[in-house]
């Protein structure tokens, strides 16, 4: 009975000490990036504020994100917001639950920079400290 239980013991504690081993070897290797690497990986992360409001007055959200460069405005629009799109995908027709679907006779408006955004979201490329504002406007 001792054999076994030193038995189970000793395998029992060759089993921790391998996974913790395989585990150290992972960490090692992802915390194996140079201060360079380091640097550049942040450079990348850009970040711009998004703006919702309601027919201009009640705002609904207001947050910046981050982005790499060269993302589209719907790409990072899509993931950090719950959105609905239209026409093949490339327009934006709601936006966490507050949509054109609701009302046929409202929009969202974007502009960027206190400028209409004259193409799709999918269209434009954000730039850092861009201010993107999206505004849930009636036809008029």
């Amino acid at each position: 009975m001792k054999k076994l239980l030193l038995t189970l013991l000793l395998t029992l504690t060759l089993a921790i000490t391998g996974c913790a081993n395989a585990s150290n070897e992972t960490n090692q290797k992802t915390n194996n990036q140079t201060p360079a690497e380091n640097q550049e990986q942040q450079e990348s992360q850009l970040s711009t504020t998004i703006k919702l409001t309601n027919q201009g007055d009640e705002v609904i959200s207001e947050e910046t994100v981050e982005f790499e460069e060269g993302e589209s405005l719907m790409d990072v629009m899509d993931r950090n917001f719950d959105l609905t799109t239209g026409f093949g995908g490339d327009f934006i027709v709601g936006i966490d639950g507050l949509g054109s679907e609701e009302k046929s006779d409202y929009y969202w408006n974007i502009s960027v920079n206190g400028e209409s955004l004259m193409v799709g979201a999918s269209d434009y490329v954000l730039e850092e400290n861009d201010e993107v504002h999206f505004d849930y406007q009636k036809v008029e």
